[in-house]
């Protein structure tokens, strides 16, 4: 991401952790099925066999936590006194990036994830954001309190 002369970063929002911490909650519960694999056959393995195996699937696992982590907490939404730009990470080394101009911005849409999204680790929704030209410029999943994101694009605009 490259700011333009001038341009300066007024706030940078990136996914809410409540997600983030089910998504974590899944990798756990995808893991187990190795390690209960691992303890039943713990009696045909030798000892050192056994602790190889324990250190592979903790060392894939922590791998794949980690990627998943950096994806995750990488994507981010930039507002500058000139654009809102989406930083989006596909893959580690596979980033797209989409922005709007302030001054073409027409209208914010946001969907908040239910009826209890005034608890604050459950206020989290997408943020899609429609320029003059009628097409799709930012799309935002999992945004950390939406409407407070598009007072604030409102507020700078």
């Amino acid at each position: 991401m490259h700011l333009r002369d001038h341009e300066t970063i007024q706030q940078t929002y990136r996914h809410h952790y409540f997600p983030f911490a089910l998504q974590m909650l899944k990798l756990l519960a995808a893991s187990a099925p190795f390690y209960f694999i691992l303890f039943a056959l713990e009696n045909g393995l030798t000892t050192a066999q056994f602790y190889i195996g324990f250190s592979l699937v903790t060392l894939l696992f922590i791998f794949v936590f980690l990627y998943v982590a950096f994806i995750y907490w990488a994507d981010r939404l930039v507002i500058t006194n000139h654009r809102v730009i989406h930083v989006n990470w596909k893959l580690l080394n596979v980033t797209e990036e989409h922005d709007a101009e302030l001054k073409d911005i027409q209208d914010i849409t946001i969907k908040d994830k239910g009826v209890l999204a005034f608890i604050p680790f459950l206020n989290y929704g997408t943020l899609t954001i429609e320029t003059s030209a009628s097409k799709l410029s930012v799309h935002f999943d999992l945004a950390p309190n939406p409407d407070k994101i598009k007072r604030f694009i409102f507020s700078v605009a």
